[in-house]
């Protein structure tokens, strides 16, 4: 069989991609990346493949390769184009790098949910509860009180992250955390 029916538990697993269509008649897959480091997708890893909530299987990768700003993944074992169609809408999955693996300034979204927020002076701010991405920004939403603010991820205002200590130092402009700021 090409893949293992459960994936390792040793690791947290983190979405990288998301199968498309078939391509070609021998097993072939477009895939969206949904990743920062694209180049962790090779040939010869396995990936783990399954539902948005996790992987269920791990499949070998054989070839991979840019097709119009998406992956074209061929599989270990898989000759045939009938073999992926299921496939379709799954997620990609690799194992959490290490903290120390990541470069300098880059943090795992599940890490930094539920960190306090805190000014430079000490006054807390609020608690991460998610972050949203759009193309060109990211923003934390940082829920005050009952309400949610969204704050731009940006070393201006983002001033330092202590995973350890469970805070998050915060030096926003005046009026992003007030009352007529925008909500979330």
């Amino acid at each position: 069989m090409v893949s293992s029916e459960s994936p390792t538990d040793t690791s947290q697993w983190l979405i990288i991609g998301r199968v498309g269509k078939p391509h070609g008649v021998h097993g072939g897959v477009l895939v969206e990346i949904i990743t920062d480091f694209p180049e962790r997708m090779v040939a010869g890893i396995e990936v783990g493949l399954g539902p948005e909530e996790g992987a269920e299987r791990t499949v070998g990768v054989h070839s991979v390769r840019l097709h119009r700003g998406r992956w074209l993944i061929e599989w270990v074992g898989i000759r045939y184009r009938d073999e992926v169609e299921a496939w379709r809408g799954l997620y990609l999955f690799l194992p959490e790098q290490s903290l120390d693996q990541l470069p300098e300034g880059y943090f795992y979204e599940h890490h930094l949910v539920g960190l306090e927020c805190r000014s430079p002076d000490g006054e807390v701010l609020g608690s991460i509860t998610g972050l949203e991405h759009d193309p060109g920004q990211i923003r934390a939403v940082v829920r005050r009180g009952t309400r949610d603010f969204l704050v731009p991820w940006v070393p201006e205002i983002v001033r330092n992250v202590d995973l350890e200590g469970g805070v998050v130092t915060l030096d926003p402009p005046r009026g992003l955390l007030d009352d007529d700021a925008e909500m979330a």
